[in-house]
């Protein structure tokens, strides 16, 4: 079963990216890109992640395709938790952040 949903995640994965590298490389459409980052959270939400728990047996060829296909996802959340501290902190009022008047 854990080999299925390597399969299938990898080919999520694989669709996405032929999605976004199309909108960018032959024909651009905005449409590209949502179902391309669509793919990219299907995958991510079917791989079998050692890091979340859920995969037991040990491979380096996987734990490479894992670091690929969350690579995607991983960076946008890390994007946002990175814009969110920012705020958080700008915001504080605490004197030691950056001060922000709207």
């Amino acid at each position: 079963m854990e080999f299925l949903r390597v399969v299938i995640a990898t080919l999520g994965f694989i669709a996405g990216t032929f999605l976004i590298m199309g909108m960018l490389f032959v024909h651009f459409d905005w449409t590209y890109l949502p179902a391309g980052f669509l793919f990219y959270l299907f995958a991510y939400a079917v791989w079998p992640s050692k890091q979340r728990d859920k995969r037991d047996s040990e491979s380096t060829i996987i734990d490479a395709l894992e670091f690929i296909v969350e690579l995607p996802v991983e960076s946008i959340i890390w994007f946002f938790r990175s814009l969110g501290r920012l705020f958080r902190r700008s915001l504080a009022g605490k004197g030691d952040g950056v001060d922000v008047d709207f």
